[in-house]
């Protein structure tokens, strides 16, 4: 699991991740909005499975960051504060966190929110594929999330994976970019970004480092967006 912290105490995060229970899940951390926001804006956030929020921030309050974030993204956000009562809890909710978490709270109990959010945020789309799809001479397994070719496998990020499943859902016909980032990313297409690209360049070549030519079956749709050529195991 990917976690982004955002705090401006420096000790609430070291804190955290020194009792964070699961080894190998990864951390961003920052301490002000001005050094978040060029991370929300990169193809590294779509990546992540789970946002920790502190309220209130020296530049910025976890209510403003919050609109921010919703604009780019439906990640599980759980906010963190020391104060907030029923009421105002409640109409962050409604504005778009998932939890909402008073200070002080464990580390533990930080690990097992932003799991259940992750789990439930991820879904069960890929139980609805096959077990085994082929791309080219590439084996994809949705629901281990890999691919694999004679006795080599490599692992696919959640955003590989998702959008890997929107366009085998397709049946070969051409997904709209921005579905593409609905469905794969959380969030609607931006004018003029390339983090689609950036995405479809990589997967290209996992498939094509496991069975040359097999990156040919993700196809360019002219003016739509992509498609994805498959056949069932």
């Amino acid at each position: 699991m990917r976690v982004v912290l955002v705090d401006d105490d420096k000790m609430v995060l070291e804190t955290i991740m020194l009792g964070w229970p699961d080894p190998a899940d990864q951390f961003e951390t920052f301490e002000s909005f001005e050094t978040l926001k060029a991370f929300l804006y990169s193809p590294a956030f779509s990546e992540v499975d789970c946002v920790i929020l502190d309220l209130q921030l020296p530049d910025a309050s976890g209510s403003h960051i919050l609109t921010e974030i919703r604009k780019l993204s439906d990640v599980p956000i759980l906010m963190l504060s020391g104060w907030g009562d029923t009421e105002f809890r409640a109409d962050l909710i409604n504005r778009g966190i998932d939890d909402y978490v008073l200070k002080p709270a464990s580390a533990k109990e930080l690990h097992a929110r932003a799991s259940r959010l992750a789990s439930r945020s991820r879904g069960q789309p890929a139980a609805e594929l096959p077990d085994l799809i082929m791309i080219g001479e590439v084996d994809f397994h949705p629901k281990e999330r890999r691919l694999g070719h004679a006795s080599q496998s490599t692992p696919l990020t959640h955003a590989e994976a998702k959008l890997l499943e929107a366009l085998i859902a397709a049946g070969g016909k051409p997904v709209a970019r921005n579905d593409l980032y609905h469905q794969a990313f959380g969030r609607p297409y931006r004018d003029g970004e390339k983090v689609l690209e950036t995405y479809i360049s990589r997967l290209r070549q996992k498939l094509d480092d496991l069975a040359n030519g097999s990156g040919n079956a993700l196809q360019t749709a002219r003016g739509i967006g992509y498609r994805l050529a498959v056949r069932s195991a």
